[in-house]
């Protein structure tokens, strides 16, 4: 693998592998998931890619700044089960938000799921958190 690789992409998600595969980047894009069972189509190929590549001795950076915000009950389910099987394994996870409303969600994630990681809107915050240079 290079150092900067695209491993996955469809309309909702990409994945990257960068600072020389230390640094796993999900990326949401703007794209509206309008149906709940959308969701696990969408990243159930991402999870995929992270059980071939490996969490161990990797990050990851889960970038939703551009992702339409929802926190209805049926997403939230659906997203709770991702996020669970998404973020298993790694030895440091953040998550870069845009807005203040977008961090108030990600820390309640953060308390419900009990999974150590950081939110930021600051993407220098995260890199140095997880011990990489811009």
């Amino acid at each position: 693998m290079s150092a900067d690789e695209v491993l996955f992409q469809n309309e909702y998600l990409s994945v990257r592998l960068e600072h020389h595969g230390k640094l796993v980047r999900v990326t949401r894009s703007a794209k509206i998931i309008a149906d709940p069972q959308i969701v696990q189509l969408a990243y159930d190929p991402i999870i995929a890619v992270l059980d071939r590549i490996g969490r161990s001795g990797r990050c990851l950076l889960s970038d939703v700044r551009l992702a339409p915000g929802r926190n209805d009950p049926a997403f939230e389910e659906v997203f709770s089960q991702v996020r669970a099987r998404m973020m298993r394994g790694f030895d440091r996870i953040g998550t870069l938000v845009q807005t203040k409303v977008g961090m108030l969600q990600l820390h309640r994630h953060i308390r419900e799921d009990k999974v150590e990681r950081i939110a930021s809107s600051d993407e220098q915050e995260l890199l140095a958190y997880f011990g990489l240079k811009p």
